[in-house]
């Protein structure tokens, strides 16, 4: 089976976890309610809908090392010519801090959140935990590594819940050649946008990660346009107009009436 380690690389770091449906107490607060109300009712528990349980549970989730507000930024890309000060260049411009990130800078305002997460490094310097990533992305340094196995793909991807309200984590997918490699360069980092001031707490779901086989990235796929044949619905008893064109079958979740009175919120049928 394969295997995805996590390392910590500096004490404050949050490690991914794996997420846990609690069944049992979604249950109870369903009989609850059926017990003691004589309206409020839970008729269809989520925690009894297999696909649903797989999304919640899927991968491991990526949580905030510290709680702190975030601000949107207002950042421009920028050329500085060799005989300039790069700083100059962003006051002059506007910005209120300058950022290189290869050959070019982004310069941007809002930046007095980007320092709250500056922590010491095992040798003792100073470095920081968000980087201007442009187009209003942050690169978030998470303090942990991964270990991937070779061959695969690592999705990162919001929650199945969502981030914090203002909060953008844009989809990507990172081979595990590139993901293996981020240990020696700092550890595992994730796109960030805040679109809002947005708040988020130490412990917080901000993200999921999800391991992707080759194949789920090689897959291709066959439309099949032809018409449903009439006769054949009709010999299977379907009728062609069951399902709406474009649309398909919701899965058959178990309703919470199934095995529960309704009256009573007792057990029956078991």
């Amino acid at each position: 089976m394969p295997e995805v380690t996590f390392r910590l690389l500096h004490p404050w770091a949050v490690l991914p976890d794996k997420p846990h449906v609690d069944r049992a107490a979604a249950r109870a607060e369903r009989d609850m309610y059926a017990g003691s109300f004589r309206y409020l009712r839970i008729p269809r528990l989520p925690a009894d809908c297999p696909p649903w349980i797989l999304g919640q549970e899927l991968g491991w989730a990526v949580r905030s090392p510290l709680t702190l507000t975030m601000k949107p930024l207002d950042d421009i890309g920028l050329a500085v010519p060799d005989s300039e000060d790069p700083h100059q260049v962003g006051r002059r411009l506007g910005g209120q801090g300058m950022w290189q990130r290869g050959k070019d800078w982004i310069a941007t305002g809002n930046t007095a959140w980007l320092h709250l997460g500056d922590h010491r490094t095992p040798s003792g310097n100073w470095e920081g935990m968000f980087l201007p990533n442009g187009s209003g992305t942050v690169e978030w340094r998470l303090g942990w590594a991964a270990t991937l196995p070779p061959g695969t793909f690592l999705m990162v991807m919001p929650p199945p819940n969502g981030p914090p309200p203002g909060l953008t984590i844009p989809l990507g997918v990172i081979p595990a050649k590139a993901v293996n490699a981020m240990t020696g360069r700092g550890g595992m980092s994730i796109a960030i946008r805040p679109d809002q001031d947005v708040t988020v707490h130490r412990g917080q779901d901000i993200a999921r990660l999800v391991l992707l086989h080759p194949d789920s990235l090689r897959a291709t796929a066959h439309q099949d346009t032809k018409e449903p044949d009439a006769e054949a619905n009709s010999d299977t008893g379907e009728s062609a107009s069951a399902v709406p064109s474009g649309a398909y079958p919701l899965p058959q979740c178990r309703p919470a009436t199934a095995d529960h009175d309704a009256t009573t919120g007792t057990e029956t049928g078991r």
